[in-house]
C-alpha cells in the first residue's frame, strides 16, 4: 500500500494506492472510511489500481451537498478522470450524484445499498434499523466507534439527515455509466425494496444480491469483491442489442436483470 496526498479547495487529502492495472475509486459511506474498504481493496488489487481516500468531514463550513464537487475536484487533482467509481451507501449517493452531475469523470459505476432515494421510514424504524445493523458488524466494533469519533456528533448528524431527505430520481436518467447495484439480502438499514427504485430510475443498471447485511465489505467481502471485478472487467455491451435483450424478475419481485453471485 502506497500513502499520497494532493490538495483539494486549498486542504491537503491523503489516500491509499493498491495494486496495478485499470483505476478504481472506492468511496466509503457516512461516519465511515478507507478502512472500511480494506479487505475488498486487497482482492480487487490483484488486477486493479485502487485508490481509497476519505470524504472530507461534515462539518459547519463543507455541506453535504458539496461532497459530489468535492469528489469530482479530487478526481481531477489526482488525474483519474473517466476513473470506475464504487461507492457505498452515502458514498454511492455522492458516487450517482457526481455520475450524474459530470458524466466525463466516471468511467463504471458501481453502487454498494447506496442512500438516495428515501425509504419513507420514520426516526424510530430508522434508529432501530440502524442499531441492528452495527449488531451485524460488532466485530468491527473498534472501527466504527474510532470513526464515528472523527466525523464527530455535528458531522453525523447533518450527514444522517441529507441521507435520509436526498432523492436523487429526478437526475438518475442523466448517468450515462454502465451501472451495478450491489444489495445485502439481509440489509436492514436500506431495503432491498429501494432497490426496485433504483433500478427504474437508473439507466443500464442491473442488480447483485449478496447474502449479508448493509456493509457487504465486511460481511461478505469475498463476493462483492468478485462482483465487482466481474463487473468492471466485462466487455462493453452493445446498446442496441442490449435494448433488446429481455428483462427478467427474480427472487425478491425486482424489476430489471438480477445476478445472484456464484456460488464458491
Amino acid at each position: 500500500m502506497e500513502l499520497r496526498e494532493l490538495e483539494v479547495d486549498g486542504t491537503a487529502s491523503r489516500f491509499r494506492v493498491f495494486g496495478d492495472g485499470p483505476p478504481v475509486v472506492l468511496v466509503h459511506g457516512l461516519s465511515g472510511s478507507w478502512r472500511w474498504w480494506s479487505a475488498v481493496a486487497e482482492r480487487l488489487a490483484e488486477r486493479r489500481r485502487v485508490s481509497l481516500l476519505d470524504l472530507p468531514p461534515l462539518r459547519r463550513r463543507f455541506e453535504p451537498r458539496q461532497l459530489a464537487g468535492w469528489l469530482g475536484r479530487w478526481l481531477e487533482t489526482a488525474g483519474l478522470q473517466n476513473a470506475d467509481l464504487v461507492g457505498h451507501s452515502l458514498g454511492g449517493l455522492v458516487a450517482a450524484e457526481l455520475a450524474a452531475e459530470r458524466p466525463e469523470l466516471v468511467g463504471r459505476l458501481a453502487l454498494v445499498a447506496p442512500a438516495g432515494i428515501p425509504c419513507g421510514r420514520g426516526l424510530v424504524s430508522r434508529s432501530l434499523a440502524l442499531l441492528e445493523t452495527l449488531y451485524d458488524i460488532r466485530a468491527q466494533f473498534p472501527t466504527v466507534v474510532g470513526d464515528a469519533v472523527r466525523a464527530g456528533p455535528l458531522g453525523l448528524l447533518r450527514g444522517a439527515a441529507f441521507v435520509s431527505e436526498r432523492d436523487l430520481r429526478p437526475a438518475l436518467g442523466g448517468i450515462r455509466a454502465p451501472s451495478l447495484l450491489v444489495w445485502g439480502d439481509r440489509d436492514r438499514l436500506v431495503p432491498t425494496s429501494i432497490a426496485e427504485e433504483w433500478q427504474r430510475a437508473l439507466p443500464r443498471s442491473r442488480l447483485v444480491l449478496l447474502p449479508c447485511g448493509h456493509v457487504p465489505m465486511w460481511e461478505a467481502p469475498a463476493e462483492l469483491a468478485e462482483s465487482l471485478l466481474a463487473f468492471l472487467e466485462e466487455e462493453p455491451l452493445d446498446e442496441v442489442a442490449d435494448e433488446l435483450r429481455p428483462r427478467e424478475v427474480h427472487g425478491v419481485g425486482l424489476t430489471g436483470d438480477v445476478d445472484e453471485p456464484r456460488s464458491r
